[in-house]
């Protein structure tokens, strides 16, 4: 047995579901797309504090890269079972 079967959120196999998922997951990619970039870095854009030796900008965007990294991995476990290939 996989983690696909492991862990579900839901039936998934209703539009309204499929809707809301994609609209989650857009949203998720939207906020990490944006805190990396304009209006994001703006906040961040500053040497201190450092951060494991980093200035406060690089850690800033490993964070929100593994937030994302993580995000895309629960919409992969979690995704409608009509786009998998088992």
């Amino acid at each position: 047995m996989t983690i696909h079967n492991k862990i579900r959120f839901g039936e998934l196999d209703n539009p309204m579901n499929k809707t809301l998922y994609s609209l989650l997951v857009g949203g998720h990619f939207t906020l990490c797309t944006l805190a990396m970039i304009w209006p994001g870095a703006l906040i961040a854009n500053r040497v201190e504090p450092t951060m494991l030796g980093l200035p406060f900008l690089f850690a800033w965007y490993i964070l929100w890269m593994l937030v994302l990294f993580l995000g895309m991995w629960a919409a992969f476990v979690v995704r409608p079972a009509g786009g998998r290939d088992e």
